[in-house]
């Protein structure tokens, strides 16, 4: 494989001359060649940057050196040319398994405030960020990308095995490691290491490659291929470490805006209550409350609970019964808070919804290892008519993520996104 790296400062890589990739140059297993750019600039100052179009701070990259230093460099019908930066497709060990098949790599070092676009639309085949920070300039990606590459390519690594057993290579994170001495300052190496039996020294590892991604990486798991004993051993990792917690569900048809941001009180929707209730029960939800200080109002919501909890309804469809007993009529919010302190000890946070994001929205995976980790008991708060009113957003602990699809659709009801947000929150964990 050939390396070639296009760079305004080529002196910042001489940490790839050394190690186990000088020895690799030398074994003409790679070809590693970095070039500056500023030698193929055409005027007297090897200008490589200008001011950008339309105004703005910092320098822009110049395409014309970018481009003669490829086209002199190009030792192939069709290299992979990158340009590195924090836009770019993430890389990853995926990634560098694609790359190290290729017969040349391009790496352009971006600098100042970036590169023409006109190098990433017409000259670049990837654009690949490192990482969601920003460095000064590209060098550091590039190195990191030629390093991780150059492993991959055959007879690099000593052993045919150590490229396959890495963190990554197969979606998990690489177990523990030790060697001699057997104890250091009172430290030993587990036991099991030092008997020599191969079968269980391979189930140890496995398992501490499930452990460790679990807890430092657990969205590796999604992709990751998983065997039955792998997925058992998790769920048995997963009991283990979270720590109990009770979520409640409650609709509030007041005090929620209008159309025109007036705050109303809204009518019950029957499917709302029947729909929204299966839902809790399929997700184990403690409670289910429905808040609603209009009388005439009630006195509908108490028939048809009467119906479904004690009544023909109760007889004639015992499922419905069941998900149906979860709902509790209340007056208010204030009420919903009371009720739930009076059945369970502990803290309360109230994690508000809205089709708008706040600053005190976070992501789903985000809350749901909030409740896992902490504990504790959760009022999911479902707006009626046009949402929840500020005062309440502004009370809430947290806001969920709206919902997004792949339109620019953004009205479901109230009870398909209860059913999508229950699901995301507590269903089943990472797919499995």
């Amino acid at each position: 494989m050939r390396i070639d790296i296009l760079t305004l400062f080529p002196d910042m890589f001489a940490p790839l001359q050394q190690s186990m990739l000088k020895r690799a140059v030398e074994k003409g297993l790679l070809q590693l060649n970095i070039s500056n750019i500023r030698d193929f600039t055409t005027d007297k100052h090897h200008i490589t940057d200008e001011r950008l179009y339309g105004g703005g701070a910092g320098m822009v990259m110049k395409p014309e050196p970018i481009f003669s230093a490829v086209e002199a460099v190009q030792s192939c019908l069709q290299p992979r040319i990158i340009v590195t930066s924090p836009q770019g497709r993430p890389f990853d060990q995926k990634l560098a398994q694609e790359l190290a098949k290729k017969q040349q790599l391009i790496i352009i070092c971006g600098h100042y405030e970036g590169i023409d676009e006109r190098v990433i639309k017409h000259l670049a085949t990837d654009v690949i960020s490192v990482g969601d920070f920003v460095l000064t300039g590209g060098e550091i990606p590039a190195m990191a990308i030629a390093d991780c590459v150059s492993r991959l390519v055959p007879g690099v690594l000593g052993h045919e095995l150590a490229a396959e057993e890495e963190s990554f290579s197969d979606g998990l994170l690489e177990y523990p490691q030790y060697t001699r001495p057997p104890v250091f300052r009172g430290w030993q190496v587990p036991q099991l290491l030092l008997e020599g039996n191969h079968s269980q020294i391979a189930q140890w590892r496995r398992r501490q490659s499930l452990k460790r991604t679990l807890e430092n990486r657990p969205e590796l798991l999604e992709e990751a291929v998983l065997t039955p004993e792998d997925l058992a051993y998790l769920e048995e990792l997963e009991a283990g470490r979270q720590k109990p917690f009770n979520i409640f569900v409650a609709l509030l048809h007041y005090p929620v805006y209008n159309k025109k941001k007036q705050i109303i009180n809204t009518s019950l929707t029957n499917l709302d209550l029947h729909d929204i209730a299966r839902c809790c029960a399929t997700f184990d939800v403690r409670r289910y409350y429905i808040v609603q200080p209009i009388e005439n109002q009630k006195e509908l919501i108490e028939g048809l609970l009467r119906h479904w909890q004690d009544g023909f309804g109760a007889r004639y469809n015992p499922d419905r019964q069941q998900a149906l007993s979860l709902v509790e009529l209340q007056d208010s919010l204030q009420a919903v808070q009371t009720a739930i302190y009076k059945q369970d000890s502990g803290p309360l946070y109230m994690i508000a919804t809205s089709a708008k994001t706040s600053s005190q929205t976070v992501g789903y995976r985000q809350m749901r290892q909030q409740m896992e980790q902490n504990g504790g008991n959760y009022l999911l708060l479902l707006g009626t008519g046009w949402g929840l009113t500020d005062e309440l957003m502004a009370e809430a602990d947290f806001c969920l993520r709206p919902i997004y699809g792949r339109g620019q659709y953004n009205h479901l009801s109230v009870r398909s996104a209860a059913s999508i947000m229950l699901d995301r929150l507590l269903g089943e964990k990472n797919s499995r």
